[in-house]
This record gives C-alpha cells, sequence and structure tokens, in this order.
C-alpha cells in the first residue's frame, strides 16, 4: 500500500510538472534607438510568438528583441522625447516593481534627460 501511495504521489507532482511546463508563458520588449518605437509582446506561447508579435508592435524589422522568459517580468524606459536623447533600458527581474526601477536606473545612467517607463509586465 505504502508504495502505491508514493507512486501516487509521484505520478502527480510529475502531471503538474509537465502542466506548468505547458503552460508557461513567454514575453519579449521591442525596441529601435533610431526611432524610438517600441513594441511588447506578454504571455505567448513560445519566444518566437512574443518576439514576433513585440517586433510587430514595435513597428520595424529595425526594432531589436529582448527576450522575456516566462516567470519572469521585463520592462521598458525611454527618455520623453527621442530627438533630445535616445537612451533607453530594459530590465528582466521577478518582479514587476523590480523591472521597471532596473529599466529606470539603466536609462537615467545614459542622459541627463527624464526617463520615463513605456511598458512593464509580468508573464505567467
Amino acid at each position: 500500500m505504502r508504495k502505491s501511495g508514493l507512486l501516487t504521489a509521484a505520478m502527480t507532482i510529475a502531471m503538474v510538472a509537465c502542466a506548468e511546463a505547458a503552460f508557461a508563458s513567454f514575453g519579449a520588449i521591442a525596441y529601435d534607438q533610431a526611432t524610438g518605437h517600441y513594441g511588447f509582446a506578454w504571455n505567448q506561447p513560445s519566444q518566437d510568438r512574443a518576439n514576433e508579435l513585440a517586433r510587430k508592435d514595435c513597428g520595424s524589422d529595425s526594432c531589436r528583441v529582448i527576450p522575456v522568459p516566462p516567470a519572469r517580468c521585463g520592462a521598458l524606459a525611454t527618455t520623453d522625447d527621442p530627438k533630445e536623447s535616445n537612451a533607453w533600458g530594459v530590465a528582466i527581474r521577478d518582479q514587476k516593481a523590480a523591472a521597471e526601477l532596473g529599466a529606470m536606473e539603466d536609462c537615467q545612467k545614459l542622459t541627463t534627460h527624464q526617463c520615463k517607463v513605456r511598458g512593464s509586465e509580468c508573464n505567467h
């Protein structure tokens, strides 16, 4: 009886792990430093799909794509006016607020102009 209980528990754990992997969601942030255009994709079934949607949202094949893995948060910060400064920052963290802070800090290192978070989200 005990072996049966252990086997059942092991199978349950394996099923939960597979289900979590099957529902993993991917994200991406896209940014074009030359134009200041940006785009995002969140909670997509694959990294390729997230990259594709973020690039499409950004509006150019010149947009650089930064992947955001499952269960992680991403943020993009840029200056208010890309004509004044094309500084930008991206951060990937475990929590949304930490990603936003990291993106702001990275952006502010590159400019004296004010940076602003343009978008942030977490994948499931």
